[in-house]
């Protein structure tokens, strides 16, 4: 089988790297509420799973590990600062808690994923749809008609409805915020 990492592997670490590290630093914030500390333990889990010289076989490998990482050093990060109780430590412990995270993380991954295959103008309309802003107001902010906005989101939920044609859950969280304005 061939390895998707292997020691000393830069352009496959920089792939890895690209694809998980938003997700990880968004997953890394749930537990700490702190975008910095977020971003440096997720730079950590790369650094030392270069710095191990690990190999995967499978890219489900590498994000499983990069994920117990990041969730182990948030844990640790936030008994080291006493910043919660330790009920609300071992509630964030649990196996669900986890769980349910790390399936938010990864629909944000996927459906983010799919909106970078869009066009320019189609991404800017479904980001700031996304961003909670109504019609008019994408329409103000890029200087294009409603009727524009219209067209373009509708465009673009064809595209993301074939993108994600294999993940049918994520298409139905995405049709809330199109038609929501």
């Amino acid at each position: 089988m061939k390895k998707i990492i292997q020691k000393g592997d830069e352009i496959a670490f920089k792939q890895l790297f690209g694809s998980f590290y938003p997700s990880l630093c968004l997953f890394a914030n749930k537990y700490l509420n702190d975008e910095e500390v977020s971003q440096d333990i997720a730079q950590d889990a790369f650094l030392y799973l270069w710095n191990k010289n690990a190999d995967f076989n499978s890219k489900s490998s590498a994000q499983s590990y990069l994920y117990r990482y990041v969730r182990d050093r948030s844990l640790n990060y936030l008994r080291n600062r006493k910043l919660r109780h330790q009920i609300e430590l071992k509630k964030m412990e649990s196996e669900f808690s986890f769980r349910d995270n790390l399936i938010e993380e990864e629909t944000y991954n996927i459906i983010y994923s799919a909106i970078r295959t869009l066009s320019p103008q189609m991404q800017q309309v479904i980001e700031l749809s996304l961003d909670g802003l109504k019609n008019q107001e994408i329409a103000d902010q890029l200087n294009i008609s409603i009727n524009s906005v219209k067209t373009v989101k509708a465009r673009a939920f064809t595209a993301l409805r074939g993108e994600l044609k294999d993940n049918i859950f994520i298409l139905f969280m995405l049709i809330n915020p199109f038609y929501a304005n």
